[in-house]
């Protein structure tokens, strides 16, 4: 059976209909818990960060001016496809809609885009640069980028102290110690308070014991000679209970587990997601084409634009054993 320009038009309503309902069907999404939605319309998106937050102060005299030094962070948008071709012959002898299921699958991976992107940004986040010109998750930022010598910070948390399989109530309790810590370019505290833990699911156990379990296990190194030293294991209250919520995010997951904790209340999330085109399916259904007429094929396609990135790496601290 030859199909005609109508049931080809016709064939591609139905898919598109399908990969629509794919796309609009809920579904986990875990980016919005941690990153922030960029609109964007150009190729490049330019981005001006402070280094510093701003705070009020009592008003005594002539006011105070503060120097905003702004720090540029380009973030080029990339181009995203995926393309399925059908034969024309076995479209038309598609009786049992098999086909239909491919389109549906095309719709679910359009959903899942913007995570599997922004899971790859937080990966890369040892080694891909933020506005200061150093990786995202770097053990020496530097406090203000104007001054060689004030000082630096770390949201790179590594070694036996950050092993949340091991200690996850300690962890947090020095990492999110660590947040706190953090200072502004003119020396006044950030005022950053951790209220997020974002792990992979082989973590899992260990993030909900932190965040909900009412008591945790507690060891006591016996004291004596080493041949004979024991540990002494026992319990205690975990007084962080309800301090934090735990995002549970299986894109994230690699041969080293670790964990990112994260401050959600700073007016911007520590990863962006920049979006300039959301999924579209566009079809070749025109039989006239070069493709159905020479190559016996009808393509179906999807594209999209958009970029993940980082905006301010004191909102976001890296904790592993390794």
């Amino acid at each position: 059976m030859f199909l005609t320009r109508d049931q080809a038009s016709a064939l591609f309503y139905g898919f598109n209909a399908q990969f629509q309902n794919a796309l609009n069907k809920p579904a986990p999404s875990f980016w919005p818990d941690y990153a922030t939605l960029m609109p964007s319309n150009t190729k490049n998106a330019l981005y001006h960060w402070v280094d510093q937050l701003p705070d009020l102060r009592e008003w005594i005299g002539s006011r105070t001016v503060n120097n905003a030094a702004l720090r540029d962070y380009t973030l080029p948008n990339k181009n995203f496809e995926h393309t399925l071709a059908f034969n024309k012959f076995d479209l038309s002898d598609d009786i049992h809609g098999a086909y239909g299921a491919w389109v549906q699958a095309q719709g679910a991976a359009a959903v899942r885009w913007p995570d599997v992107q922004m899971a790859a940004v937080v990966k890369a986040g040892t080694t891909a640069n933020c506005f200061d010109g150093h990786p995202f998750f770097y053990a020496t930022h530097p406090i203000n980028m104007d001054n060689a010598g004030g000082g630096t910070y770390s949201n790179l948390l590594t070694g036996a102290s950050y092993d949340l399989s091991a200690d996850p109530t300690g962890v947090w309790q020095r990492a999110s110690q660590a947040m706190a810590g953090f200072t502004g370019a003119g020396g006044a505290p950030l005022n950053l308070i951790a209220d997020t833990l974002m792990v992979p699911p082989s973590l899992r156990r260990w993030a909900v014991e932190a965040a909900k379990a009412e008591i945790v296990p507690q060891t006591f190194a016996a004291t004596g000679p080493a041949s004979s030293a024991i540990v002494a294991v026992g319990a205690k209250s975990n007084v962080y209970v309800g301090d934090f919520t735990i995002i549970v995010n299986p894109y994230i997951e690699q041969t080293n587990p670790y964990g990112i904790v994260m401050c959600s209340k700073a007016g911007i999330n520590p990863f962006i997601w920049q979006l300039r085109q959301a999924p579209v399916f566009i079809p070749q259904t025109d039989p006239s084409l070069s493709q159905p007429f020479y190559n016996q094929e009808f393509v179906f396609g999807v594209e999209a634009r958009g970029a993940g990135g980082y905006s301010l790496p004191f909102l976001a601290v890296r904790v592993a054993a390794a």
